[in-house]
């Protein structure tokens, strides 16, 4: 039954995801080049309502839900930040933005899977082994620490703000929005590990299945439910971008594999899990890889003009 839910909660989330804008690349390009901070605002409506179910869950059933990891912030993170925002701006599209362009039909973005596949294989290079030290830091008291209560204050007020919304406007990307959010603080809490870049890692390394083959389930439940929410939409199209952009997708998902490394994560973990569960590392993750996007959107779009 447990697993049954699992498996619920990522089909809800993908079909979720493919009604709302939450790409990284694709808002950092809005605000860029139209000075439009929307889609922004649309990916923290998402983090506010996943960091308020977490906070539920905790508050009133205190050990039934995961909590993240909360790592360093040191050169070696903001280097591998950076090095995803690179990869995420070569790719087109961040790691939860391929799930967009895959459940739309590019099978360009195939080649993003292989070069997460790719980064997993690199990853076992005795070198880059040894650099993985990746320890976690202790965790700010959720009682005594006056930033923590500012930023679950702000994340309340954007929920409220989005209820507001859903009321008034009956906008349907809000109402994804939010259902986005819990589902993933959902499926975050029982399994942190369930991420697709997660799965390709351990498929890569020949780890042995999950129990019940939920992980491997859910992974494919969260593309089907984009892929059925797509073809709903009438999106859903089977094409390919070309050569040059399959070669840019797969150099792009290899940096971005690289930077989960050492995160550790990618932008969705980071935006859906790690945030709002308030390990404050994610957040100069994040913000580090769309300073880098911005600047890649910036250089590119001066040097076209």
């Amino acid at each position: 039954m447990f697993s049954s839910a699992i498996i619920l909660f990522a089909f809800i989330l993908g079909f979720a995801l493919s009604r709302a804008s939450t790409c990284t690349v694709a808002a950092t390009k809005r605000l860029v080049l139209q000075r439009r901070i929307d889609w922004f605002l649309g990916i923290m409506v998402a983090v506010s309502w996943s960091a308020l179910t977490l906070f539920v869950l905790h508050s009133l059933l205190p050990g039934s839900a995961a909590r993240p990891d909360s790592y360093a912030m040191n050169a070696t993170l903001f280097a591998a930040s950076a090095v995803m925002g690179l990869g995420a701006w070569m790719n087109g599209g961040c790691f939860i933005g391929t799930i967009g362009h895959i459940s739309s039909g590019n099978l360009s973005y195939i080649a993003t899977f292989l070069g997460l596949a790719l980064s997993r294989l690199i990853g076992q290079w005795p070198p880059v082994t040894q650099a993985l030290d990746l320890r976690p830091v202790p965790r700010m008291s959720p009682d005594t620490g006056l930033l923590y209560w500012i930023i679950v204050g702000s994340f309340t007020a954007l929920v409220i703000w989005s209820i507001w919304r859903i009321y008034r406007r009956r906008q349907q990307a809000v109402i994804a929005l939010g259902v986005m959010g819990v589902a993933a603080a959902l499926l975050f809490a029982h399994r942190p590990d369930w991420s697709y870049e997660a799965l390709i890692g351990r498929f890569v390394q020949g780890q042995p299945v999950s129990q019940d083959l939920t992980i491997e389930l859910a992974v494919a439940a969260l593309f089907a439910g984009a892929i059925l929410s797509s073809a709903l939409n009438s999106r859903f199209r089977l094409s390919h971008a070309g050569l040059r952009t399959t070669i840019w997708c797969f150099l792009g998902g290899t940096l971005m594999g690289l930077g989960a490394l050492y995160v550790p994560g990618g932008n969705d973990t980071q935006l859906l899990w790690v945030m709002p569960g308030l390990a404050f590392h994610g957040f100069a993750a994040y913000l580090t890889m769309v300073a880098v996007v911005a600047m890649m959107i910036l250089l590119f779009h001066r040097k076209n003009r």
